[in-house]
């Protein structure tokens, strides 16, 4: 019997060690305004530690829930239910049964903002931002914030650093609201710490005036936020990381940052002959000036007096690079926060060695014919700018800001091309060797001033902007061409060209703009804005060739123009906004007149164009239930001939290959179509986005081009034409698992239309239609845990189609293939091995028949070292299969090109990388 009473006695104490280690969580909830019970309320239990839900129910007829079999732990509550604030406390469960008692919401409409997730949600979207809780998303230790974005949902990022997100390119990459190092995105996601991040917040790129409207253009990007941890903002952190093979390869940089109260000093520096360094990300924009693509109805009138003939940015890369920067950052705020500055500046410098070879397939109404193109250059790119912004806020009403950009840039460029030109029958028509030497200089200053006015009354504001601008544009290019003609299979004539350009750019630009909102009610709101600009430009382009004593002075007519210019626009726009908790619109329109007075310095001759601009436009947007958006936008935008493609400019750098202006060019009106749909639920951890566009031109300004297959020369004009039309397709679908789940996805998108150019062969003049579709799928599997491994495979297939109706039987239609396989793992003696393989696969076209796959496999092995485990040595190996080659394929109106060009192929590193964190409170990693 004492046996017995000994073995039930051993089995109640193992029910009691068992079951000791769950508990159950209990409580009450009701409504703090009329102390009603809240029936059907959501009550969400997530692991504090990684955000990892454990438990989720309703709360019954009285208002009262239960939560089984919850681990003993820490946990934060999350209570949700239809117009009411969410509740959200972090609770810890000791004992068996943890009794919260009554929980009180509060209704929405007592509450100055609106909250739509708290705590312990991965994603939340408030309006048109969407947040991602950093903490959430596991990433290895030491990972950067380019890791940690990697992670998120509908965010890729590509090998060098550009992020792409629900079908947009990101522009702009803050940091704490302040702009980090300009407009150098990289800065900030490749060098600050993934740990030191709190939350990522992702909204569109828009204006002061765009925010006031509700309004956008159609044509933002995306602007990333990254909220950093109130403990990475005291004391000071940083990082330098050195590798070299010891041979001929050097990549380092060194990053330092220091808060201290409201002041942020950061400085960097790197050299490289791996990677070009921190360039721009777009060199073009306007220096720490904010975006306004609204804002400038003389936009590509007096601003691009230079040619483009960078080549040498970070992102368009063509060769082997050399490259040093430096920077340094300084931002304060006193009295209060309501006087503030932010300071940049940043040198760069860039040389590339490139080797690049182009194979062009012209499709014509009666032939095809073929051109080859072989180039080796050197350039030579330095950039010197510096930003400024002061800010000043008055009073609760009144605010101030000035921002100024400067920047100086410098390119040199040394270039041989070889070109040939071949019949249908692959037989030589003409052959060119070509030297080129060209240098151009740049200065610009750009410079805002916005004035921001508030009333008593709410919604009430007056915001008025002043700019101004100055660029000064210079070049000097010697041009060396013998172009070799053949008749029969044996050269027929020759022609030899020696002639240097030059190039004296000016432009100033003046603008103002006001916009005024008056609330009609809680809901109601009218808009107005005007807005006029004012530019002066000057372009004067020469050309030379040899006089009898060997110098450039003998001016040739033909190939030379010079003007001045004034511009002048008046623009004005009357809106009305609707806004409530789950519908927002906006309906309205805009009217432009722009006059250009062109004058003539060669001809003596003035010419005046005067263009009447038209901007309909309505958007609506509907959040049905918190965390679902759905919006709808019409956009009508005029497109308006640039200066360039006005004048009757010849262009004769490549002398087979010619520009002509066209002076009797008419305005392109867009209608574009807009859908956009994305819906977080919290429960489940899904996340979808859906975005569409559509959009026709009414007389597009495309191109009219002229062959003669007997010399292979080719010129093209620009001419309006009617019927061009095309799509966008994006879209997603991710569902996060956790820890030790496998977590997946679906992407899809596409392009497409129809676009219409003139070909005329002889005296023959066709028109040609070409009808183009891509198409891209592409899956993502992830798995984590914490610590020890992860792994992401993301393979993707593509179809592309383009059939033009000159040529109808030549269909250029192929398949791509390939993703995305990364991920690390914790080996024995704490090493760390990560790897990444990038598959790009490719159909080959019948006329281009080499092989363009390419198998790029990245890998590391690192271990931590140093008594804080501070340091970390690294071996990386880059491109392990040695296939790294750069390739580029363009299928257009009236032909299919391929280009090939140098990239940096397989190297071996050694490296050493020292964090520092002087933060209080940081924590050494182990």
């Amino acid at each position: 019997m004492s046996k017995r009473l000994s073995i039930l006695f051993l089995l109640a104490l193992l029910y009691q060690v068992i079951f000791a280690q769950e508990g159950i969580v209990s409580g009450m909830v009701r409504d703090t305004a009329e102390n009603k019970k809240v029936v059907h309320a959501v009550v969400m239990l997530s692991r504090k530690a990684d955000s990892t839900l454990i438990s989720s129910t309703r709360t019954d007829k009285e208002g009262n829930f239960q939560l089984h079999k919850i681990p003993l732990g820490t946990y934060i509550l999350l209570v949700t239910f239809p117009k009411f604030a969410d509740f959200s406390d972090e609770v810890s469960v000791k004992d068996s049964l943890l009794d919260l008692g009554s929980i009180a919401l509060t209704n929405e409409s007592t509450l100055l903002k609106e909250v739509i997730v708290r705590g312990g949600s991965a994603i939340r979207i408030k309006g048109d931002t969407t947040e991602f809780s950093a903490d959430s998303f596991t990433v290895k230790e030491g990972a950067t914030v380019e890791d940690l974005l990697k992670r998120l949902p509908g965010f890729q990022v590509n090998s060098k650093g550009e992020i792409n997100v629900q079908g947009k390119r990101v522009e702009k990459v803050l940091v704490d609201g302040e702009e980090f190092f300009g407009d150098d995105p990289t800065m900030a996601t490749q060098n600050l710490g993934a740990k030191a991040v709190d939350k990522v917040q992702l909204f569109d790129t828009k204006s002061e005036q765009q925010q006031l409207t509700g309004t956008s253009s159609g044509t933002e990007g995306k602007t990333l936020n990254i909220k950093l941890k109130e403990d990475s903002k005291k004391g000071a952190f940083g990082k330098i990381n050195a590798g070299s093979d010891l041979q001929k390869y050097v990549d380092a940089k060194a990053l330092y940052n220091r808060f201290k109260g409201k002041k942020k000093v950061s400085l960097y520096g790197t050299t490289s002959n791996v990677s070009t360094g921190s360039l721009n990300w777009e060199d073009q924009q306007k220096l720490g000036i904010e975006n306004d693509y609204e804002y400038d109805e003389l936009s590509g009138v007096g601003s691009r007096l230079n040619d483009d003939v960078d080549d040498f940015n970070n992102w368009s890369l063509r060769g082997l690079p050399h490259s040093y920067s430096a920077g340094g950052l300084f931002i304060d705020k006193w009295n209060q926060d309501k006087q503030g500055v932010n300071t940049s500046y940043r040198y760069n410098w860039l040389r590339t060695d490139n080797e690049a070879s182009t194979f062009t397939q012209n499709i014509l109404p009666t032939t095809i014919n073929y051109r080859n193109k072989f180039t080796t250059s050197e350039g030579m790119n330095q950039q010197h700018a510096a930003n400024g912004k002061w800010e000043w806020k008055k009073d609760s009403l009144t605010s101030f800001k000035f921002t100024t950009a400067g920047s100086y840039k410098e390119t040199q460029v040394l270039a041989e091309v070889k070109s040939e030109f071949l019949n249908n029958q692959k037989e030589t028509v003409n052959t060119s060797d070509q030297d080129r030497d060209n240098h151009t200089t740049r200065t610009r200053w750009d410079n805002q001033l916005l004035y921001k006015q508030l009333f008593n009354k709410k919604n009430r504001q007056l915001l008025t902007i002043i700019r101004f601008g100055l660029i000064d544009d210079a070049q000097n290019g010697v041009n060396k061409t013998k172009t070799s003609f053949y008749r029969n299979n044996a050269v027929d004539s020759i022609d030899i060209i020696d002639q240097m350009r030059t190039l004296d750019g000016a432009s100033k630009t003046l603008g103002l703009k006001m916009t005024y909102s008056e609330p009609l009610s809680t809901k109601w709101m009218l808009v107005f804005d005007y807005a006029h600009n004012r530019s002066n430009a000057s372009s004067y382009r020469n050309t030379f060739s040899k006089n009898s004593n060997g110098k450039y002075e003998t001016l040739d007519p033909v190939f030379s123009n010079n003007f001045d210019l004034d511009a002048y626009s008046h623009s004005g726009m009357g809106l009305l906004r609707f806004t409530d908790k789950k519908l927002k619109g906006v309906i309205g329109s805009g009217l432009s007149s722009v006059k250009l007075k062109l004058y003539n310095v060669d001809r003596n001759v003035g010419n005046s164009y005067d263009f009447i601009n038209h901007k309909p436009l309505a958007q609506l947007s509907y959040m049905p239930k918190a965390q679902t958006n759905i919006s709808l936008t019409y956009r009508g935008t005029t497109l308006q001939p640039t200066i360039e493609q006005l004048q009757p400019i010849r262009n004769n750098e490549d002398p087979l290959y010619e520009f002509r202006g066209n002076s009797d060019l008419k305005v392109g009106f867009r209608h574009g179509f807009e859908s956009n749909f994305y819906q977080y639920k919290v429960l489940s951890q899904r996340y979808i986005y859906v975005y569409s566009s559509y959009s026709i031109v009414e007389n597009a300004i495309s191109n009219f081009t002229i062959i003669d297959t007997s010399l292979g020369k080719q010129i093209y004009m620009p001419v309006n034409t009617n019927g061009n039309r095309n799509w966008n397709l994006y879209g997603g679908w991710q569902k996060r698992r956790g820890p030790k789940k496998l977590s997946y996805g679906v992407q899809l998108n596409g392009n497409g239309g129809l676009n219409n150019s003139f070909i005329q062969q002889k005296n023959n003049v066709v028109k040609n239609k070409t009808d183009y579709k891509m198409l891209n799928l592409a899956v993502s599997i992830d798995y984590e845990e914490e610590g020890k491994k992860n792994f992401t495979i993301r393979p993707k297939i593509g179809y592309n189609t383009s059939k033009s109706s000159v040529q109808s039987g030549i269909k250029n239609n192929y398949f791509t293939y390939g993703g995305n396989v990364n991920g690390f793992v914790m080996l024995p003696g704490k090493l760390e091995l990560s790897s990444e393989v990038n598959i790009d696969l490719r159909q080959k076209l019948p006329n281009f028949p080499s092989n363009q796959n390419f198998v790029i496999w990245n890998a590391s092995l690192s271990k931590k070292v140093l008594k804080k485990k501070t340091g970390k040595i690294i071996i990386d190996a880059n491109d392990v299969l040695n296939q790294n080659r750069g390739f580029n394929r363009i299928i257009n109106t009236s032909f299919v090109q391929e280009e090939r060009y140098n990239r940096l192929s397989r190297y071996f590193l050694l490296r050493f990388e020292w964090t520092f964190n002087k933060m209080p409170g940081s924590a050494t990693s182990k």
